[in-house]
């Protein structure tokens, strides 16, 4: 009897061992992504070393195989302070703005960096950014890039193809056209007599309703060399402006 009680006993604890036991997650095609949106700019003194902190998260990325997506937004409210940046427009003045109203900020400043939309700090703070990369690349995201593809012929302007999948309702598509690497002589204001690298730099913003697939075109101009050139899309709800999903197309 005692031995029949012990192995009912045991059998009891291996069920109930197989009841409880934790349930594996299902594989997702879905990966998580961080997009950086520095706002920087030549005419500010501040600026050069979280430019330089940028362009050291993309080295890193393209080692460790992280997928982080980082822009430089070059804004134009420093241009009136002797240096007229050559890659700033109005346009990504307006969308740091946009970001301080979501964000509660009081005002807009360089060097600003947003992370996946949600999170903004001092663009230099390294700190902040490890803890803010950390975060992003623990989250899935709802959606994603199935195909995104950049189309170039003869003088036309740079053509991107995309499909999505996952869950992308209420949401807008950002399409970067971006410089891999910009070098300038900086010849008055604040950085005067510096040579200043930016990379991945925003020469075009184009945004547009998130659909299953779809087509858009860059303007003719500004364009970088084809050998300098890359895009990179994101989605992002439109309400709490929350970066959800990421892809880059090299062009080569």
């Amino acid at each position: 009897m005692k031995k029949l009680f012990l192995l009912s006993a045991i059998g009891s604890i291996l069920l109930a061992a197989v009841a409880f036991r934790p349930q594996l997650q299902p594989k997702t095609s879905l990966q998580p992504v961080a997009v950086i949106e520095l706002f920087t700019s030549q005419g500010c003194s501040s600026c050069p070393a979280a430019d330089q902190l940028l362009a050291q998260t993309i080295n890193a990325s393209k080692k460790d195989g992280r997928k982080i997506f980082a822009l430089s937004f070059h804004v134009d409210y420093w241009n009136r302070l002797g240096w007229a940046d050559p890659f700033s427009t109005k346009e990504f003045s307006q969308r740091q703005r946009t970001y301080a109203a979501k964000l509660n900020d009081k005002s807009v400043y360089t060097p600003q960096m947003v992370v996946n939309g949600s999170r903004q700090f001092v663009g230099s703070d390294e700190n902040d950014l490890k803890d803010a990369l950390g975060k992003s690349l623990k989250t899935v995201p709802m959606a994603a890039f199935k195909t995104l593809t950049v189309n170039l012929q003869n003088d036309a302007p740079p053509q991107v193809k995309f499909s999505l999948e996952g869950n992308y309702e209420d949401c807008t598509i950002n399409f970067a056209l971006v410089s891999d690497s910009e070098t300038t002589s900086v010849k008055r204001g604040e950085n005067s007599g510096l040579s200043l690298t930016n990379e991945n730099v925003v020469r075009q913003l184009i945004t547009a309703p998130a659909t299953a697939a779809g087509t858009i075109n860059f303007k003719r101009a500004p364009v970088p060399a084809d050998n300098n050139m890359r895009v990179i899309a994101y989605l992002q709800q439109s309400n709490s402006l929350k970066i959800i999903g990421a892809a880059m197309a090299e062009i080569k």
